[in-house]
């Protein structure tokens, strides 16, 4: 009789348990969710524990809630929680972040695909090639060809047919990197199409993507009449390391177009002739911006380059500073802190290429908040990855040098600077680096410094209050929404032809480490902080500090 006492009180116990879990996620779907976490502390207070089941399906709910919203800030939002859950069900999240009327998050979505590697992922690109965004089906078709699927060339030969052929041009690449025999047929046509920057296109991107099999043609069409294809060619060959057209780069290297002896003189240095040098050399001394551009991937030439950091013309200056950091040569920080620091003018900078498109040269743009207005790119995204390439080069110095320039970032409070100075000197992890870290975690009047100084110093599991400091940071800053993104740069403007990411700005960026940091304990403290977070925080935070929790209890 007693046992069957306690069978049947248990079993109440667990079909109340059961009711309370119904209530929790019927009162979150119906947005009610200070209520829905409410009940679930009372809930948790009787079982004893979290239940990690009913919490997963609590963030779920949040970020389906996100994406199915109407407001393209919400719909990111969920898409950046989404990332941090790596869950099976954030394909479902994805497609609908597919279908969205809004093209910000059609990229997100393309670009959180580009991550899982499987047949649902690739079926659900595929689909993506559909949308009505020309520049959304190009990242598709992009990470496509980085897959090398199967239907890529197919799909990518139809976009590009829908086009006028003055577009032509974006698509060699994708040809190239595919590599298979239909995709090198329509690169080699895209070799003899009419418009010559489609040519020059297919011809360098032949080379770099390693396809000496197309040499021939390569061959032909350096001795051709027109300069862009010609130093095209030239850098192709050398590239592609084809000692056999010698000869014709040294008649290259003769021509009267600038840009075409300097492609052919590298690529006969690339070759193994040494001498080629000294004609660039020659070139950077009469102040040729690419000349002075290409010897910061040369060697010997920091003697050519360091007068040159007190030219009055400032583009030679910039170019010249930035060539000898590329050769990790300290005196480039004679005046680097002109074009690194904005607080001093506000600059921005612009690639300029050569008319065959293998050289690459620097612009400096003066008052560079009037001239954005008039461009067809964000010039100021563009300009601050060029500051946080810098910086990142400064590393590469010695750490005097490293951490003086450091100094005068945190000095001139750079903020947009200030995330990835601290995640260079946490990795960094010398003493040095520690105690300028804790310098500034006490930096008087700039709270984006301190807090992120004293997050560093948090996760290098440093003694001192830093734990304390960042959790009453967050107390201040919940109420606040704080989850924005910076703006991205067309695609095949970024550096390295890096993916479409969500970039989210300096202050979004402190609040979700900081939540990631007190949450990767894994222990019941964090999981408290995330919920108090999505509770009590601003209604616009919460989706991405829904996916922290998924993440802090897989």
């Amino acid at each position: 009789m007693g046992l069957l006492k306690t069978f049947i009180l248990a079993s109440l116990i667990a079909t109340c348990h059961g009711l309370d879990k119904e209530h929790v996620a019927y009162l979150m779907q119906s947005n009610e969710i200070d209520a829905s976490i409410s009940l679930y502390e009372k809930y948790k207070k009787e079982l004893g524990r979290h239940d990690f089941e009913i919490l997963v399906h609590l963030a779920s709910i949040i970020l389906q809630q996100g994406i199915q919203s109407s407001d393209v800030t919400l719909q990111l939002s969920s898409l950046y929680g989404t990332a941090f859950a790596t869950m099976n069900s954030s394909l479902s999240i994805l497609e609908q972040g597919i279908k969205s009327p809004n093209f910000e998050t059609q990229l997100a979505s393309i670009q959180l695909l580009a991550h899982m590697h499987d047949d649902r992922g690739d079926e659900l690109l595929t689909k993506a090639m559909a949308s009505p965004f020309l520049m959304a089906r190009m990242e598709a078709g992009f990470h496509l060809a980085s897959r090398k699927h199967r239907k890529a060339t197919g799909h990518i030969e139809a976009l590009m047919y829908k086009l006028p052929e003055e577009f032509w041009f974006y698509f060699p690449q994708f040809f190239a990197l595919i590599g298979t025999s239909d995709s090198i047929d329509v690169l080699k046509k895209l070799m003899e199409e009419p418009i010559s920057m489609t040519r020059v296109e297919a011809i360098l991107c032949a080379a770099r993507f390693g396809r000496d099999d197309l040499l021939p043609k390569i061959r032909a069409h350096a001795t051709h009449q027109s300069h862009d294809e010609q130093e095209a060619s030239a850098a192709a060959l050398g590239q592609l390391k084809d000692s056999k057209s010698i000869p014709q780069l040294k008649r290259l290297s003769q021509s009267v177009s600038v840009p075409v002896r300097l492609a052919a003189l590298r690529s006969l240095y690339l070759l193994g002739d040494t001498g080629a040098l000294l004609p660039i050399f020659d070139l950077a001394r009469q102040h040729d911006l690419f000349a002075i551009a290409l010897l910061g991937e040369l060697p010997g030439g920091e003697e050519v380059l360091f007068p040159l950091l007190k030219h009055e013309n400032i583009h030679v200056r910039f170019n010249a500073a930035l060539s000898l950091l590329q050769r990790r040569d300290p005196r480039c920080l004679t005046n680097l802190d002109e074009f690194l620091l904005r607080s001093t003018k506000d600059l921005g900078f612009q690639p300029h290429t050569s008319i065959g498109h293998s050289l690459t040269s620097w612009k400096v743009v003066p008052s560079m908040q009037q001239q954005a207005k008039k461009l067809p790119f964000d010039l100021a995204a563009l300009s601050l990855q060029m500051r946080e390439q810098m910086l990142a080069g400064c590393l590469e110095l010695p750490e005097p040098d490293f951490l003086r320039i450091s100094e005068k970032i945190f000095q001139y409070r750079e903020l947009d600077l200030i995330p990835l100075l601290v995640q260079l000197l946490e990795n960094h992890h010398t003493p040095a680096a520690v105690d300028l870290l804790k310098k500034h975690a006490e930096h008087a009047g700039g709270p984006l410094i301190r807090t992120y100084c004293n997050l560093a110093l948090y996760r290098l599991k440093e003694k001192g209050p830093y734990e304390q400091r960042i959790r009453h940071w967050i107390s201040k800053v919940q109420s606040q929404e704080m989850i924005r993104f910076r703006p991205a740069l067309p695609w095949h403007l970024r550096k390295d032809s890096t993916p479409y990411e969500l970039t989210p700005d300096e202050s979004t960026r402190l609040l979700l480490e900081t939540y990631q940091a007190l949450a990767q304990r894994h222990d019941e403290k964090g999981i408290e902080i995330l919920l108090q977070g999505i509770k009590e925080g601003h209604p616009k935070n919460r989706y991405a500090l829904a996916g922290l929790l998924i993440h802090t209890l897989q």
